[in-house]
């Protein structure tokens, strides 16, 4: 289902995840190699069933291979951090990957483009009533699903969307608006998750609370806040407009024009000019052609992507400037235009 244009310039995107461990194995803190790596075959095995996932056997991937897939949200920083005995199986689509091995045994999720979380949660559940039917989780009829973290207890289920906020950066509303989404069982962190800063006024919003509540209910309450959060944020724009539109303006203008004609471009002032013409874009300087387009192009062009898409990755830093400043100039104009 389209989305409202509003909506598409705020949620970049929605993730489910599940964290879930089998009954008939300790934790994986207590694990040793050699059941460490029965859990990842008895995993795959049960995956092979129900669709074509490729395997990741994350102490095999080059450090950016590893960082690939992390840039991608396919796998976590911690997973990395277990390589000798985790893995990471991800679909075809790259839409659904399953961590193995990780804080528990498996941490499954899905990512949608856009905001979507009840369509996240329907292709997750159906791998998760696949995995358990065959594994056999650790769950308990009061505490729920049985988790490494007492703060995953219960459903075991994270629903975060990913949210472009600079107006309510800017106005400090967000900072003043976070304790009311603690006091409601909701967080906010960084792109990469718990732990991690934000970057470009991009934010993770998602459920705290998994133990007393349900699935259902953990959906409808983000749906709510996401709402909120969106109404919230296109009032700050309106005002940032209002206040300062003419050298908002200017600085959206002057990132365009550099991003578009130079001869060279480093990742730090591609990441510094983007973030101001995805600003300009969010206040209407400049419209996209398709905003979902937009975003992919950001993710294809974040360090470990850009390298490993375009055969660079024995390149020098100098020679990747060049062909970083290449393909801005030649993609940039476009997916993006000026609105006057």
């Amino acid at each position: 289902m389209a989305q409202p244009t509003f909506i598409q310039t705020i949620v970049t995107s929605t993730r489910i995840r599940l964290a879930r461990n089998l009954a008939a194995y300790p934790f994986p803190q207590k694990l040793n190699t050699k059941l460490a790596k029965e859990v990842v075959y008895l995993v795959e095995q049960s995956l092979a069933e129900l669709d074509n996932f490729q395997k990741n056997d994350i102490a095999t991937l080059s450090e950016e291979e590893s960082i690939l897939l992390q840039e991608q949200h396919l796998i976590s920083p911690a997973l990395i951090q277990r390589k000798g005995i985790s893995a990471a199986f991800i679909s075809p689509d790259k839409s659904i990957s399953v961590m193995v091995n990780e804080e528990d045994h498996l941490r499954q999720q899905c990512i949608h483009k856009g905001f979507d979380l009840y369509k996240a949660y329907e292709s997750i559940n159906g791998i998760d009533d696949g995995l358990g039917s065959s594994l056999g989780f650790a769950y308990d009829k009061k505490l729920g699903y049985l988790t490494a973290c007492p703060s995953n207890l219960g459903t075991g289920m994270r629903a975060s969307v990913m949210m472009f906020l600079p107006g309510l950066a800017w106005s400090k509303e967000l900072e003043k608006f976070i304790p009311q989404l603690k006091a409601g069982g909701l967080t906010v962190r960084g792109v990469f998750g718990e732990g991690t800063a934000a970057e470009g006024y991009n934010y993770q919003v998602s459920n705290e609370r998994t133990l007393g509540t349900s699935e259902e209910e953990i959906l409808d309450q983000m749906v709510r806040m996401t709402m909120t959060l969106c109404d919230l944020e296109i009032r700050a724009r309106e005002r940032m407009l209002k206040q300062k539109e003419l050298p908002l303006k200017d600085a959206c203008l002057r990132a365009y024009g550099t991003l578009t004609n130079c001869a060279v471009l480093t990742q730090k002032e591609l990441m510094s000019g983007i973030v101001k013409v995805k600003l300009g874009l969010a206040l209407g300087f400049f419209r996209a052609r398709d905003m979902q387009d937009f975003n992919d192009f950001l993710a294809d062009m974040r360090p470990a992507s850009f390298r490993l898409e375009n055969g660079l990755q024995d390149a020098s830093e100098a020679d990747c400037n060049v062909m970083r400043a290449d393909i801005v100039h030649k993609v940039l104009p476009e997916l993006v235009l000026r609105a006057d």
